[in-house]
């Protein structure tokens, strides 16, 4: 899985970088906003980790690049601000699916990251893949998942309501 980590402290990057190579990650680090909008015109992205302040932009500004360039990558927001967004982010970019502050302890965002692998590769099963294609994804999510997947779906369009 393709990583871009993004974010001007070189040291954290590098931390993340190793952090997430050593969990099978391919990782490039940008440590700018213009960095990680050139990286993204070579490299298309599955995971982007990127900082909200950034000094000529923000994790904002790199997501909605990234939507615009690779729509189905994930990007996730980290910032050092101690008040904490009430979920705004989620609504600047589509592909924004998760926020979390920088600590000295980051296993969350590991643990998140690790998630979104798992669910991506959950998602690129040929056989989801194939009904996906023949407009049944539906009916592939339940062939595959079972029961927790029709409660799952019932959950989140309850919730949408």
């Amino acid at each position: 899985m393709r990583c871009l980590v993004v974010d001007d402290c070189e040291e954290l990057a590098l931390l993340w970088r190793l952090e997430l190579t050593t969990r099978s990650f391919d990782v490039d680090v940008a440590l700018n906003a213009e960095e990680a909008f050139k990286a993204m015109l070579h490299t298309r992205y599955d995971l982007i980790v990127a900082d909200l302040g950034l000094p000529d932009g923000s994790g904002v500004t790199v997501a909605q690049s990234a939507a615009m360039r690779a729509p189905d990558a994930d990007v996730v927001v980290v910032t050092a601000r101690t008040e904490f967004p009430n979920g705004e982010l989620f609504g600047m970019s589509d592909n924004i699916v998760g926020v979390f502050r920088k600590s000295a302890d980051m296993s969350d965002l590991y643990a998140f990251v690790e998630h979104l692998r798992e669910r991506r590769e959950r998602d690129d099963a040929p056989a989801v893949r194939a009904a996906r294609d023949r407009g049944e994804a539906e009916e592939a999510g339940a062939d595959i998942f079972g029961p927790a997947w029709s409660k799952a779906r019932r959950i989140t369009a309850n919730a949408a309501e």
